[in-house]
């Protein structure tokens, strides 16, 4: 009896297992069936596979890397913009990004309001790399909180206008020392344009930011070690470093990994040397509104909230925006104004009238003062027209922050990285007339001072009353944004167009410009284009023009 009640007990407890296990199963079943439905009823919440784009013949896995594994990766951008529209999805591996150049929608992302996006941080995580050790964040790559908010506060001091004011003559003196170099190479000689606005931008940058002369207009041939050189590598690592994510883990494995491991190093030691010489001058005194002293102080009012790496970042970061970005605005529209018929002469008459021109046996022109610079509107809208044609960063990425959030009639997921390439958004059919053409005129209509701007509403309207009108919709809609929009705006903009204006209008009162013929034409020069952190030209080639003293002109 026992033993039978032994085996029936065993039998009832192998039944009671069998029975368990099968009920724990259909649970398991049923949890996997509700997370299944959960999820289809989520994807089928969100609007991606409604929206058009190349990510319907893309490669398993890969997605539509391969079709941007190339220097000109920014046209590939504006090609679906113009096939699909003004919102497009691309798939890049598991991640399906956004490609967005319609007007509202960008108005909105841009935004502080409902649809508001902001930076996508880990997109910019190798230039944190670049400026410190550890990666610190900064006002490019930090998001929108509190210690941001205090940086920015303070940084945008230095750039109000009264204090760029003050930096006019220091910029002026560094461009007439340039002018001064290129009139005693010779009209024969080829300029490289572009090279010789980065000495100026450099110089400008350690100048008027931190009292630091880097002679770089002064110099033939800089050092290997001088920052004119290792900027250019570094950015060239942040790119590679953006594209392959293990090149940072293992340098010594990838293509010139330990140059640009190296290149990083020789930067961040540079920008510690410059906050040691601020610390070294104590306190700032009250009326110093310098770059490099409004971070000081920010570090020091701030009890620890923002330490001494975030501001060696800061200073990194001045470097990254500043350098590249003025150098090339300035060169690009250089090589339009250069290789653009009739486009010299209109500037030139417009120098002339104000007294600035250089002109064969008569006087030295007048020096060029701060209150000319608003003064020259077609020498503003060919700088507008160029910064449309050719915006030197040509792709800005943020994420959306919240589940279901719309862009445009889309609801995406959280996280979804969301492109805002300025390239596509300046130069696709749907948003401009004749986009491959320059044409300063565009902007004669619209308020000088307006860098963001709406062309459909203006092509909506009639005349110059619609342009102007079109200048303050920018809520409504954006075409044209070449420092961004919104919260995360360019902080140093003012001194950039500022930089940009007094440099165009020196080189083109003193010189007639024209394309050197190695560059192969406006075609050749634009077959180079390259994004490289920045719009350039790829190669060591830049931008080789013949400079002719207007004065010795025959």
């Amino acid at each position: 009896m026992e033993a039978a009640w032994s085996l029936d007990a065993a039998a009832c407890a192998g039944r009671g297992s069998i029975a368990g296990f099968e009920l724990a199963a259909a649970t398991a079943l049923c949890a996997v069936l509700l997370v299944f439905l959960v999820t289809l009823k989520r994807k089928n919440s969100y609007d991606l596979d409604r929206i058009p784009g190349p990510w319907r013949h893309a490669w398993p896995v890969l997605g539509n890397m391969l079709e941007c594994l190339r220097p000109d990766f920014h046209r590939v951008l504006l090609a679906w913009s113009d096939k699909y529209g003004g919102i497009v999805r691309a798939q890049f591996l598991h991640q399906p990004a956004l490609i967005v150049t319609d007007p509202a929608a960008l108005a909105a992302i841009m935004g502080r309001g409902e649809g508001a996006m902001d930076k996508a941080a880990i997109t910019y995580a190798p230039i944190n790399r670049m400026c410190t050790p550890h990666g610190e964040v900064n006002l490019l790559t930090s998001a929108a909180d509190d210690s941001w908010k205090a940086v920015r506060k303070a940084v945008a001091v230095s750039f109000s206008m009264q204090n760029i004011k003050k930096k006019f003559p220091l910029v002026l003196g560094r461009i007439n020392q340039l002018c001064e170099r290129l009139a005693a190479a010779g009209p024969g000689t080829s300029i490289d344009v572009d090279q010789a606005a980065l000495r100026v931008t450099l110089d400008v940058i350690g100048l008027a930011g931190f009292g630091h002369d880097y002679a770089s207009v002064s110099q033939d041939t800089p050092a290997y070690d001088h920052l004119l050189r290792v900027l250019p590598r570094c950015f060239t690592e942040v790119m590679l470093r953006i594209a392959n994510p293990l090149r940072p883990l293992l340098p010594s494995l990838f293509k010139k990994g330990a140059k640009g491991s190296a290149a990083f190093v020789a930067f961040q030691t540079e920008m510690n040397a410059l906050l040691k010489q601020l610390e070294a001058r104590g306190t700032p005194a009250e009326d110093d509104t310098d770059i490099g002293s409004q971070l000081l102080r920010a570090m020091q009012q701030s009890n620890g909230a923002i330490s001494r790496e975030r501001v060696l970042s800061e200073i990194g970061m001045l470097f990254v925006e500043g350098f590249e970005t003025t150098g090339h605005t300035t060169s690009w529209t250089l090589f339009n104004i250069a290789s653009v018929p009739s486009v010299q002469q209109k500037i030139a008459e417009e120098l002339d009238s104000l007294g600035l021109l250089a002109k064969p046996g008569c006087p030295p022109p007048r020096e060029l003062e701060w209150e000319d610079l608003k003064r020259m509107p077609y020498l503003t809208a060919c700088a507008k027209e160029a910064m449309r044609m050719l915006p030197v960063v040509s792709v800005m990425a943020r994420v959306s922050g919240t589940d279901g959030m719309k862009v445009g009639p889309y609801r995406v997921p959280q996280g979804t990285l969301v492109a805002t390439p300025l390239f596509a958004i300046h130069n696709t059919v749907h948003n401009w007339d004749e986009p491959e053409q320059f044409r300063p005129e565009r902007w004669l209509a619209v308020p000088a001072e307006t860098y963001v701007f709406n062309s459909r509403e203006a092509a909506a309207a009639a005349g110059g009353a619609g342009a102007a009108a079109a200048a303050a919709s920018s809520k409504r809609g954006i075409t044209f944004m070449p420092f961004s929009e919104g919260p995360r705006n360019c902080v140093g903009q003012s001194l950039a167009k500022m930089e940009v204006l007094c440099l165009l209008a020196k080189l083109c009162s003193t010189f007639d410009i024209s394309l050197a013929p190695e560059m192969g034409g406006r075609e050749g020069v634009r077959s180079r284009e390259s994004t490289h952190l920045t719009l350039q030209t790829a190669g060591t080639k830049g931008i080789r023009c013949h400079l002719q003293p207007r004065a010795a002109a025959v």
